[in-house]
């Protein structure tokens, strides 16, 4: 091999090595705090850090059922299973709280697609935040593939900012900034609480603290009935 196949092999191998040592310092680790906080509740602002993200949520905050799903937007089965859950979450919202959490599988899409959700909400609060979710769960083969490249990966986020109503240059740059404006501490937060609770993949959703053995709509609507029905 010549000088300059040499010279090209050795940029290449440090471009991978950066890489990689930016991609392991970006996974939820464990240097968040939650021993202070109930994660079979709502974790709301006043639980954390000013400027960090609270829980996102659906449904009656008053009630005495909690449904806490841990989920990834680059997930298969999380996104085969999206719309079973938004029309669950539709049917029963009245009476039931329905709170959404990040954990993360390190897959090659999963730190941008949740970054871009938490961006969404950054920018335009709980309503934009819920329009992002259903956009990056809409099909179950964008985000779960391979990494998607830089070029189409821009030009996907900035038709979903602009679906959800949101400026394309400040949705772009809320996600390139990831690390420093609380979407970073946020996925890792909901990380800590998923593997305290014990997930070790996803989606696992919990009814009050128990985990529904069987992620099908009548499976979970039949832990809902059953603990709705324990409060009577």
């Amino acid at each position: 091999m010549n000088k300059r196949l040499w010279t090209a092999f050795a940029i290449m191998v440090a471009a991978v090595l950066a890489i990689l040592i930016i991609w392991k310092n970006d996974q939820p680790n464990g240097d968040i705090d939650i021993s202070g906080i109930d994660i079979e509740k709502l974790v709301t602002v006043e639980d954390i850090e000013k400027d960090n993200i609270p829980d996102h949520y659906i449904g009656n905050v008053n009630s005495k059922i909690i449904v806490i799903g841990y989920e990834d937007f680059a997930c298969v089965h999380c996104a085969q299973l999206s719309s079973t859950f938004k029309n669950i979450m539709e049917d029963y919202q009245d009476r039931v709280l329905f709170i959404y959490r990040n954990f993360s599988l390190n897959y090659p899409n999963s730190i941008v697609s949740q970054s871009a959700a938490e961006a969404a909400y950054l920018l335009g609060g709980t309503e934009s935040y819920w329009k992002m979710h259903e956009l990056l769960f809409q099909d179950d083969s964008t985000w779960t593939g391979q990494a998607i490249p830089t070029e189409r990966r821009r030009e996907l986020l900035s038709q979903f900012a602009e679906e959800t109503n949101l400026n394309v240059d400040d949705f772009l740059k809320a996600i390139e900034n990831y690390r420093g404006n609380g979407i970073l501490t946020k996925i890792n937060r909901d990380s800590e609480m998923g593997k305290k609770a014990g997930i070790t993949g996803t989606p696992v959703w919990f009814v009050n603290g128990k985990q529904v053995d069987e992620l099908t709509d009548s499976a979970v609507r039949q832990a809902i009935d059953e603990a709705l029905k324990s409060t009577e």
